[in-house]
């Protein structure tokens, strides 16, 4: 008998699949999903390499770094087929739950592979290993995943296929790093006066090597500082905000181990607390460079030595 989920797989590996206005198999959403996530994204380029195989034990998708897409049959590839297999039939919400479940691992996984021109995975895997990196990482595809999956499935036409998935809701991996994703971004957005999720979208259009210089930067041009710290004590200035901000996301990574609420709880009140820090700090900072200096003397007055 024929292995449905890998006759897609096939299919799609294959490169014989041509694109419809919207999928209408599981072959063909395995075909238009990504570009359906750069899209929606605004990101310059995907690092996706168009493979997708079915993902190893233990594993529910995985955005390698040599660009191949994993996908668990059980949670991810089966739900997608019996989507297509049963399209336009009423199903109960804990079924229409498993298939936002699915697409949502896509749209995420696939927020993995985004990145701005010039990017490059090995770059991208060298910063995934420093302090705070991998935390970030899969806090803001999570957190943006899940913010715009609604967005996503209508692009795909997911809705027309199951009637009702807009209407369910499901809750976002990775509680350990999501609420603090979503509080550093949000604090972000009010000090630029932006609109809610401006800084979530900008993080997710970078690669991991790029997310922390972007906070960073964010955070800096956001206060006074840029106008009051010369410019030789800028990076050093900019170093110790970032090391802040990461040293509280490194502590996160132990939150893996806790129930969902609790890691959910901790995850906040570590950032709000990071964050009330860094008020402070920031704020120190700008009444120590705003205090008036004393003049140079002027050039001519200087004493000449040579």
């Amino acid at each position: 008998m024929t292995d449905p989920i890998q006759s897609a797989l096939r299919q799609h590996n294959s490169g014989r699949i041509v694109p419809f206005a919207a999928p209408h198999t599981l072959a063909e959403l395995l075909t238009q999903h990504a570009q359906a996530a750069l899209s929606l994204s605004g990101a310059d380029r995907s690092a996706w390499n168009g493979q997708i195989v079915e993902a190893g034990d233990g594993i529910l998708g995985l955005a390698h770094w040599d660009g191949t897409l994993h996908l668990d049959r059980d949670f991810v590839l089966a739900p997608l087929h019996d989507l297509y297999a049963r399209a336009g039939e009423s199903r109960p919400s804990i079924t229409l739950a498993r298939y936002r479940d699915a697409l949502l691992t896509l749209l995420h996984e696939q927020s993995h592979f985004l990145g701005p021109h010039g990017s490059t995975q090995e770059a991208a895997r060298d910063a995934f290993s420093t302090p705070g990196a991998q935390a970030l990482e899969e806090g803001v595809a999570e957190a943006w995943s899940h913010s715009h999956l609604d967005a996503y499935l209508r692009l795909l036409s997911i809705p027309h296929h199951a009637p009702g998935i807009d209407g369910v809701a499901t809750r976002p991996s990775y509680q350990a790093y999501v609420p603090a994703t979503v509080a550093l971004t949000s604090y972000l957005d009010e000090r630029r006066h932006h609109p809610p999720g401006s800084a979530l979208t900008l993080l997710n259009r970078q690669t991991t090597e790029g997310q922390w210089p972007l906070v960073t930067d964010l955070l800096y041009r956001s206060t006074t500082l840029p106008r009051l710290v010369p410019y030789t004590e800028e990076p050093e200035i900019r170093h110790d905000l970032e090391t802040h901000l990461r040293t509280a996301f490194q502590s996160l990574e132990v939150l893996q181990l806790h129930p969902q609420d609790l890691a959910a709880h901790r995850s906040h009140a570590t950032l709000r607390t990071a964050l009330a820090t860094l008020d402070q700090r920031l704020e120190h900072l700008a009444n120590a460079f705003d205090r008036p200096r004393t003049p140079r003397p002027p050039v001519q007055d200087l004493e000449r030595t040579r």
